[in-house]
């Protein structure tokens, strides 16, 4: 099957905009972050959304920039963490887990890319989010890389998977 877009899922800070910055680099194809369009569009952050409107709204922002992002082609997608879990993605879209391990996630992150992730201001309960998201990432998943490796190594993975497949 070829596949209209690549939709990189995986838990809040496992790597998806690092990753797709890169990868629709190399591929030549656009780039486009949710949270960022959300953000765009609604003139606040994240945070403040959930802050100011609840996770229920956000979570209704999401499914819409999903519907509308997936109607185009030839795009890189970086998800949110949560896309998978109360979104649906369009089938015609090469899914890719980006699966980090939770400390290695928990290492990557600085103190303002925590601040910018509402759901990441309890570690124990990260953690427990984590744990309950992990197998419907994978079970979505059309393919899953270990992002527990240096960036350029996995992203490597992800373009000779799409090679050898041929499914772009």
């Amino acid at each position: 099957m070829v596949y209209d877009n690549i939709v990189l899922i995986g838990f809040m800070g496992s790597g998806k905009t690092s990753v797709g910055k890169i990868l629709a680099r190399k591929l030549y194809k656009d780039f486009v972050d949710v949270d960022t369009v959300i953000e765009a569009e609604q003139g606040c952050s994240i945070a403040e959304i959930f802050e100011n409107q609840g996770e229920e709204y956000f979570r209704s922002l999401e499914q819409k920039c999903i519907n509308e992002l997936t109607q185009k082609k030839g795009q890189v997608i970086a998800t949110g963490g949560g896309v998978p879990i109360y979104s649906t993605i369009s089938d015609k879209s090469l899914i890719v887990y980006i699966e980090a391990d939770f400390d290695v996630i928990v290492e990557r992150l600085n103190v303002r890319e925590r601040a910018k992730r509402p759901l990441f201001n309890d570690e124990k309960k990260a953690k427990a989010l984590f744990d309950a998201r992990i197998d419907t990432y994978k079970e979505l998943a059309t393919f899953s890389v270990d992002a527990n490796q240096k960036i350029p190594v996995f992203i490597h993975v992800i373009v000779d998977y799409i090679l050898d497949k041929r499914v772009l």
